[in-house]
């Protein structure tokens, strides 16, 4: 009995995560039919979350650990890092397709290992090695050579911002729990991003506010719930594997809605990108597990 409620379990947190995947590779469709400016698009989408973020951070950590701010350096440079790093990932779409951006884009997790090897004295093997070579080569046939094309060029500083992201996460996560830095880094990317308000020229119709309220609350806040729940039922190491079925629902609901049709260089980018995501989380067996965060949970809270 005890061992099916555990079979269960382990089912619901499989399903909680390949449904926020599936909600997260949908998010590019959300940006480009909404047809607002990536800055714009992005406020209103963080500003439609908070308050959803706020609650669900308050109820698992309380008011005293929501405002437990030193050091607060973490959280603000995280905020600006999930602010440029959407504005980045919408923008590039703008100037590429799917497939090539959010393939791109993918890169940046490993970009985290290589600084959390730099800077966090993180343990370096040949997994990680490994990883770190087919991420960038990915990036490469992805783009179709070493000459980025603007498009290109902007999914990079996407992915790149989206590494410092997932750095500078792990270190707040050190200090405070994730839902409440998950919770600041969507305050701060509403002060960052509403000068795109005055910077861009843009119309807000009813429908692009439907589509910012369901990027806010749907791709936002009901996807990290999902997340995070899944997270109390499945390994980290699972969930990482797991999150680049983004990249796969992404490039499928892209030719099903927009019609974009992906080439073999792009499936071949991706498939490497995936690659180096699954070997980054594996370790050779002499290497000791580090030590869990206070809340328990590695996260990569750059979700699109």
């Amino acid at each position: 009995m005890k061992v099916l409620r555990m079979k269960n379990k382990e089912k619901k947190g499989l399903l909680e995560m390949i449904g926020a995947t599936f909600i997260w590779g949908s998010t590019p469709l959300m940006s480009i039919y909404s047809a607002l400016p990536s800055g714009v698009f992005v406020f209103f989408r963080v500003l439609f979350a908070f308050p959803f973020i706020l609650y669900f951070a308050l109820r698992r950590g309380g008011i005293g650990e929501f405002l437990k701010l030193r050091p607060f350096w973490p959280l603000l440079a995280s905020g600006l890092m999930l602010g440029l790093n959407w504005v980045f990932f919408f923008w590039a779409f703008d100037y590429a397709d799917v497939a090539t951006v959010v393939t791109i884009y993918y890169a940046g997790p490993v970009v985290s290992l290589i600084l959390a090897v730099l800077f966090l004295k993180e343990e370096i093997n040949a997994f990680i090695i490994i990883a770190v070579v087919l991420a960038f080569a990915g990036v490469i046939v992805s783009n179709g050579g070493v000459s980025f094309s603007k498009g290109a060029f902007i999914a990079l500083l996407a992915a790149v911002s989206y590494g410092l992201l997932g750095f500078f996460s792990k270190i707040a996560t050190m200090h405070h729990r994730a839902v409440s830095v998950t919770a600041w880094q969507i305050i701060i990317s509403v002060f960052i991003t509403s000068p795109f308000l005055l910077i861009n020229s843009w119309h807000l119709t009813w429908f692009s506010v439907f589509i910012a309220f369901v990027a806010g609350t749907v791709h936002t806040a009901l996807a990290l719930f999902l997340w995070y729940d899944a997270l109390n039922y499945i390994k980290v190491s699972t969930a990482s594997v797991l999150q680049y079925m983004d990249i796969v629902f992404s490039i499928v609901l892209a030719y099903l809605f927009l019609h974009q049709v992906p080439d073999a260089r792009q499936l071949a980018g991706a498939f490497l990108i995936i690659l180096a995501g699954v070997l980054s989380t594996f370790k050779p067996k002499w290497y000791n597990k580090q030590k869990k965060s206070r809340n328990g949970h590695t996260f990569q809270t750059g979700r699109k």
